[in-house]
């Protein structure tokens, strides 16, 4: 973990290289890392702080496996990269706002190169009025439902959802965004003033629209909080952004921050991010973070129990683990997030129950009658 944790960034200063020379130096379990790599979506970085800097004290098959997999990696993210160009365009003519959002353009953006980010999908970001529009405009262009829902089908995920998964040809997913995350999770993110704050990002020799980096910052955090803090590469985004960004206005930061819950989804995430990346967070901000008691004892379940893991913990849906993590925060948002957790359905809901548009409104019951039956199966 200490080897993965110092591999990941893109740039190491003189004292970091020192100490990934001094642990690659000492006893390694080289399957072990390549697991936690794989699990965290770490190979790129792991590959290219171990080719500059493991000379001779690497095993050739562990270089070998790496490289493998950053290839195929850096092959899969130029595809995205140059697939969300031509649907942004499409987009842009069939006059439809969106925005890109993670993937290859943060890559570019914050990495400054994309073959050092996995990108598995894309995601865009649309009003929610404009839903029906950007499905029809992706379906000219390739796109259908990823599990065959039909258009009632979609509707409902629509009213209840935030995403909605589509796939073209190729294997290129994409996810159809109308928020960052549902709303019970963050009922205060300003969604309207991120619109207002939209700019054009470069991608190769063409723009894209995307968040403003005070948006991204929030965005990125509450969607590393929406996972339960469990991938690595996620605080590696956000940290890359805060180097490209040095200079943010902290204001529009603060402002989608009026829920406990949003706040404490944040703050875990620059706790760990002041901690392991070191970054350049306002003293302001810090001294906030700790006044919550529970961001520490959070961090540090983080840190000892969800990173180690070689496979996924996966703490979304897990009530207990949400009774813990909302301790602390206002009633209200804590019962909105409990609630909304157990209640709101899900992709896989409607995946499960196909229903016709009359019966929409019965899909709160399935999801917790599938959650009921999930829980006593396991």
């Amino acid at each position: 973990m200490a080897l993965l944790m110092a591999t990941a960034k893109v740039e190491l200063s003189d004292s970091e290289q020192t100490v990934l020379h001094d642990l690659l130096a000492g006893p390694m379990d080289w399957e072990y890392l390549l697991a936690l790599a794989e699990r965290h979506s770490l190979e790129p970085l792991v590959f290219l702080h171990l080719h500059r800097h493991g000379t001779g004290l690497v095993p050739s098959h562990v270089m070998q496996a790496l490289r493998q997999v950053s290839n195929s990696i850096a092959r899969r993210t130029l595809i995205l990269a140059a697939k969300l160009q031509s649907i942004s365009a499409h987009l842009h003519c069939r006059n439809i706002e969106h925005i890109s959002y993670k993937g290859p353009l943060l890559a570019e953006v914050c990495y400054g190169n994309c073959a050092l980010r996995v990108c598995n999908d894309l995601d865009l970001i649309v009003p929610q009025s404009r839903l029906a529009a950007a499905r029809e405009a992706l379906g000219e262009i390739g796109f259908s439902d990823q599990n065959g829902l039909s258009c009632a089908q979609q509707a409902a995920s629509f009213r209840f959802g935030f995403q909605h998964p589509f796939t073209a040809a190729g294997g290129v997913d994409l996810d159809l965004h109308w928020r960052v995350v549902q709303k019970f999770k963050s009922r205060s993110l300003d969604m309207d003033g991120m619109w207002k704050r939209v700019t054009m990002a470069r991608l190769f020799d063409g723009q894209v629209p995307a968040f403003c980096p005070e948006d991204n910052l929030v965005a990125l955090c509450l969607h590393a909080g929406h996972h339960g803090w469990m991938q690595l590469s996620h605080f590696c985004d956000i940290a890359q952004l805060l180097l490209v960004h040095p200079k943010l206005d902290w204001e529009i930061v603060s402002s989608h921050l009026a829920d406990s819950n949003s706040r404490r989804i944040v703050y875990v995430c620059w706790h760990l991010l002041k901690r392991h990346w070191h970054a350049e967070i306002p003293e302001e901000m810090m001294t906030r973070v700790a006044a919550d008691a529970h961001v520490a004892r959070l961090a540090r379940r983080v840190e000892t129990e969800i990173w180690p893991s070689p496979a996924p913990v996966l703490t979304t849906a897990n009530l207990r683990w949400l009774v813990d993590r909302s301790a602390g925060e206002d009633v209200g948002d804590r019962l909105r997030l409990l609630l909304g957790s157990v209640f709101w359905p899900a992709i896989e809901d409607f995946a499960m129950f196909r229903l016709p548009l009359l019966l929409t409104p019965l899909y709160p019951m399935l999801r917790v009658l599938r959650l009921a039956g999930k829980g006593a199966s396991s």
